[in-house]
C-alpha cells in the first residue's frame, strides 16, 4: 500500500501525519492553494500550543481540496491490523518495562521510535514491519482514546490506512506518522499528534 501524508476537506481539518503535525485550513476556497506535494518550506507557518499541560510545536499550511473516497476495511485488512497489534504487544513488552498493549501510550511508542533511530539493528524486524507494528498501535490508541475508527482512504496518490471520526471532518494517517518520525528522526512526535488530535476534535465539535 502506498505511503502518503495528506488530508483535504472543505472545512478546518487536521492532517497529523505532516511533519510533527500540519493543520490544513481550506476555509478560503476562493484562493488558489497548492497540492500537498507542491508545498515548500516557505509555505509552512510555525505554531505552538499548550494542551493538557504540554507545549507542542507544529507547522501549518493550506492545500488545495482533492477528492477522497473512504471504504470500510475488509476481513483481510482487519486480520492484518490484529496481527500487527499482537506483534506490537510483544515489541512493547520487550523494550519498555511494565508496559503492554493494554496500557501503552503514544509516549511509549515514541520511546520505541527513539530506540530504533539510535540503533535499528537490535530490533528483530525490517523497517516496514516496524512501521506497521508501531503505526497500527498508534492508530489503535487514537481509535480507543478519541472514538475514531479505521478506514481506507483512496485518492489520486493511492490508498492508505487512516483513522477517522464521525461527526467532524477529521483524519489521521498513523503509519505515515511513524514513517516520518523515523525518516526525519523526530522525538515525541506521536505524543504531539495525539495531543493535537484531542484539541482539534474538541474544536471541530464545538464549532458545529
Amino acid at each position: 500500500m502506498k505511503t502518503k501524508q495528506k488530508s483535504s476537506y472543505n472545512r478546518l481539518v487536521t492532517a497529523l501525519s505532516l511533519l510533527l503535525s500540519v493543520l490544513i485550513c481550506l476555509s478560503c476556497n476562493d484562493m488558489q492553494h497548492k497540492k500537498y506535494s507542491e508545498l515548500t518550506d516557505n509555505d509552512y507557518k510555525h505554531e505552538n500550543d499548550t494542551i493538557s499541560g504540554d507545549t507542542v510545536y507544529f507547522k501549518t499550511a493550506e492545500i488545495a481540496d482533492e477528492h477522497q473516497a473512504f471504504n470500510k476495511l475488509n476481513v483481510q485488512q482487519e486480520i492484518f491490523i490484529k496481527d500487527c497489534l499482537t506483534s506490537a504487544d510483544s515489541l512493547i513488552r520487550s523494550y519498555i518495562h511494565g508496559v503492554n498493549i493494554n496500557n501503552y501510550t503514544p509516549k511509549t511508542l515514541d520511546k520505541l521510535i527513539d530506540e530504533w533511530n539510535v540503533d535499528s539493528t537490535k530490533f528483530q524486524c525490517e523497517k516496514e514491519h516496524f512501521v506497521n507494528i508501531v503505526g497500527f498501535a498508534f492508530g489503535q490508541y487514537l481509535v480507543k482514546e478519541y472514538h475514531m475508527y479505521w478506514t481506507i482512504v483512496t485518492d489520486e496518490e493511492g490508498k492508505e490506512y487512516a483513522t477517522k471520526i464521525d461527526g467532524v471532518d477529521f483524519l489521521n494517517f498513523p503509519l505515515n506518522s511513524v514513517l516520518k518520525a523515523i525518516d526525519q528522526h523526530r522525538e515525541g512526535s506521536l505524543n504531539t499528534i495525539s495531543l493535537l488530535t484531542k484539541r482539534d476534535i474538541e474544536k471541530l465539535r464545538n464549532s458545529k
